[in-house]
């Protein structure tokens, strides 16, 4: 077994140490899985949303979010809290206030504070089958405006979920394919890979992406995965779900807790109590977390496959 240097341990000892601070310096939104029932009834997964200090460097707590779905505003809102998280609140005419904001008085209700939309909100959005545009738009007190978007996959009760991670499994490595991309870099994918995904695509299986990554990437990982390509086939595109983490934090994660499958089963679990029943048909991962978390959810174990080095199932 290799044996880490000192200065690589320091290094991961100094990653966990900052990890637990609000380093939530990057942007980001998680796609939604929404779902209707036989009576028009819509559930939907969390609307993970993130401002971070990079866009918002006043105090983000109080700050209203406007929400743009289809291109139209729809009378629906959220609020942010002094990590730049946004949730619904009951409140109504909330304004942004800066001192409160900086003394931390700003956060939404707890008594109300939710990411969850009901569904009488979800009704408000006018949402039609398939994939619908959300635009989350902040206008801070200094006056300037503030986006980041996401999309709503409404699906009917009925679809049949195939769940893919992506770093290791799309790509060819897991550290290098969450870390490169913030640096503007890309990773190199498994040959193959794309016309597999679009295959099953094209038998009416609904393609979920998970990752570890954290949420301020969503943005550069949608454009990496629907950049690819292989001859005539491009990836399918489907719901994209991020860890609700900083960087360091979803890197910390996946290297020094070594638990990354807790937050994948707590992931799907959410998407899979959308449904009468078991949505999730078949997973695809490289780590052994990845098996286990698709075994928590009940996929059978002839349906989950595992992607070597060698882009070898």
């Amino acid at each position: 077994m290799a044996r880490l240097s000192m200065s690589a341990i320091c290094v991961l000892i100094f990653i966990g140490d900052i990890a637990k601070a609000d380093n939530n310096f990057l942007t980001g939104a998680n796609d939604i899985i929404a779902v209707v029932d036989e009576d028009g009834d819509i559930k939907a997964s969390p609307f993970n949303v993130q401002f971070g200090k990079k866009d918002i460097w006043l105090p983000r707590s109080g700050h209203v979010v406007s929400l743009e779905v289809n291109e139209k505003f729809v009378p629906v809102g959220m609020v942010l809290d002094d990590e730049g998280q946004a949730f619904f609140d009951g409140s109504s005419n909330r304004q942004y206030r800066f001192w409160s904001a900086l003394l931390g008085l700003g956060n939404p209700s707890p008594i109300v504070r939710t990411n969850s939309a009901t569904s009488s909100q979800l009704s408000r959005l006018g949402l039609q089958m398939g994939p619908n545009p959300i635009v989350y738009r902040v206008t801070t007190s200094s006056g300037s405006i503030v986006t980041t978007s996401a999309v709503i996959h409404l699906m009917n009760n009925t679809a049949k979920l195939v769940v893919s991670d992506i770093d290791g499994t799309v790509t060819k490595s897991n550290i290098q394919g969450m870390l490169l991309p913030a640096l503007g870099l890309s990773d190199w994918k498994h040959d193959g890979v794309v016309e597999l995904y679009r295959k099953i695509a094209n038998q009416g299986y609904q393609i979920v992406y998970l990752t570890n990554r954290a949420i301020g990437q969503s943005d550069m990982t949608r454009e990496y995965i629907y950049s690819l390509a292989e001859a005539l086939y491009k990836m399918p595109r489907g719901p994209v779900l991020l860890q609700i983490d900083s960087l360091l934090g979803a890197l910390q994660t996946e290297v020094i807790v070594g638990q990354p499958e807790v937050n994948k089963i707590a992931a799907l679990n959410r998407v899979k109590g959308l449904f009468p029943e078991n949505p999730f048909f078949s997973g695809f991962g490289n780590k052994a977390w990845d098996i286990l978390a698709y075994k928590a959810l009940n996929i059978d174990p002839d349906m989950i496959f595992s992607v070597g080095e060698d882009s070898i199932l």
